[in-house]
């Protein structure tokens, strides 16, 4: 068992993929610079060799400072390759669209988004920060050099004449939001539990700007420039939080991301999967449903994500959709086992962590919810069916016949499932369970699972196992409490 911190070894392999996502994202943000002066065209006023030097310097800059602080403060972003490389794209992606809906008007600058986009998609507000910073900063030095070398030609397309300092310092302060906005509205989202909040959010963002820009106008006096661009504001914020709501889902699929919005999604009990759980298996539904109130809780006392295990759990056991009635909470008093060799038993019984994993696959779920159900019996020995070929066979059984062949948890998550897991079966199957018996079987089967090794490969401390205990201790009760009884033995 690994020490629970929060810093990450990166292996070469993973460093490498970064860094080629990091050049490519970076090559395309060159070329849209070149694209972007081209087609500004007779205005520029310097050598074009001193453009593309400037753009190769700029885009260099930025996302190799980007890629070496995120090495340094150890991110987990590069451990998981699939969340750097859609941060840089949709980075890549913002910077692009605001470069060249500039070309209309500086003021459709969209300052929030970025951050629209990559907070609905960060599991760490941290890392949103900072990505929505770079992207920001990097558009506004763009934009301010391209003012400098086309003399003020740019800011003409907003007005002109004696209004033109006027313009510059619009334009430059609108940016100055945009950098200031796109990097601090993650903390503005960092409850962010659905796509409608982050809208929200979004369009308090285009208000803030739209008010700015009033007031900056009426300070100059100058009523028919509000008139006249009000408009531009307006959309500059309205357009972008739109396409981000399209972006996001796209970007989901094809990266197949985990965000807050998608595992809420995810325990909808509407969902073809989930509906057919509580069908087929109903049993194994509420089972299910009870691991996911106690796995929420544990996830939160220990400060992991509490969405993620709670959508885990609702998926960790899908895979007994293919023998439903070999499995005890939905049998009802016949046991077809009692009629099979244990060997027999053994199988479809460890079948149906690889099956959950297939299904999980099949209606599109996440790796991150889907690898639990291989994770959450690790190696685990069936000890019923193992008994009883010892009995039938005088002693002469190897154990690994009769354990599952999955692999031990690998993240918190796991762990915490595999422990509930148990523990939840375990608790309902007492007559009377009181809290010295429950902590006392909360204990040997967190050392069990500890002396097998189960988690050795997991980043999850003693103490955190020992917050784990705690917590189903106290949330037990309200899972398996009594009911009073009432004359004629009728209970409410």
């Amino acid at each position: 068992m690994r020490p629970s911190h929060r810093i990450h070894k990166y292996d070469r392999k993973q460093l490498l993929f970064a860094a080629l996502d990091t050049v490519i994202c970076g090559i395309v943000a060159v070329f849209a610079i070149m694209i972007k002066l081209y087609l500004t065209g007779p205005a520029i006023s310097v050598n074009f060799a001193l453009c593309v030097i400037y753009a190769v310097i700029l885009t260099a800059s930025f996302y190799g400072g980007l890629l070496l602080f995120i090495m340094i403060s150890r991110s987990f972003i590069i451990k998981n390759n699939r969340y750097y490389r859609s941060f840089l794209v949709a980075m890549t992606f913002a910077f692009v669209y605001r470069l060249f809906i500039s070309l209309i008007s500086p003021l459709l600058m969209a300052p929030g988004l970025t951050a629209t986009i990559i907070v609905q998609l960060s599991r760490k507000k941290h890392d949103a920060f900072v990505f929505n910073l770079v992207e920001s900063c990097m558009t506004l030095c763009v934009l301010l050099y391209e003012a400098i070398m086309t003399e003020g030609a740019v800011f003409m397309l907003i007005g002109g004449g004696a209004g033109a300092d006027l313009h510059l310092w619009l334009v430059i302060v609108i940016s100055a939001i945009g950098v200031s906005v796109g990097a601090f509205i993650p903390l503005a989202l960092r409850n962010n539990t659905s796509r409608l909040h982050s809208v929200l959010v979004g369009l308090l963002v285009t208000a803030a700007s739209v008010l700015l820009y009033v007031l900056m106008c009426l300070a100059y006096s100058d009523i028919s420039l509000v008139l006249s661009y009000f408009w531009l504001v307006v959309i500059s914020g309205v357009v972008p939080v739109v396409l981000s709501q399209f972006a996001v889902p796209v970007l989901e699929k094809v990266f197949d991301l985990v965000t807050d919005s998608r595992l809420i999604e995810l325990t909808d009990t509407r969902r073809p999967l989930l509906r057919r759980l509580a069908t087929e298996a109903p049993g194994t539904y509420n089972h299910s449903v009870a691991v996911a109130n106690f796995a929420e809780m544990c996830a939160n006392a220990i400060g992991d994500d509490p969405y993620l295990a709670r959508a885990a759990a609702y998926y960790h056991d899908v895979g007994k959709l293919s023998n439903p009635f070999y499995f005890a909470e939905n049998q009802a008093g016949y046991n077809p086992h009692d009629d099979i060799l244990p060997e027999v038993s053994a199988e479809i019984i460890r079948k149906h962590t690889t099956e959950g994993y297939r299904l999980c696959k099949e209606y599109g779920l996440p790796e991150e919810v889907a690898c639990v159900t291989v994770q959450h019996h690790g190696t685990l020995p069936m000890a019923v069916f193992y008994e009883r070929a010892k009995r039938l066979t005088d002693g002469e059984v190897d154990i690994r016949d009769y354990s599952y062949h999955g692999t031990c948890p690998t993240n918190r998550i796991a762990a915490i499932i595999m422990i509930c897991d148990s523990s939840e079966a375990a608790i309902r199957a007492m007559d009377h369970p009181d809290g010295e018996r429950v902590d006392r079987l909360l204990r040997n089967i967190i050392a069990d699972r500890i002396a097998r090794g189960q988690f050795d490969n997991c980043p999850i401390s003693m103490m955190e196992l020992d917050t784990v205990r705690q917590t189903i201790m106290s949330a037990y009760g309200g899972l398996f409490h009594t009911r009073i009884k009432y004359p004629g033995g009728e209970r409410s």
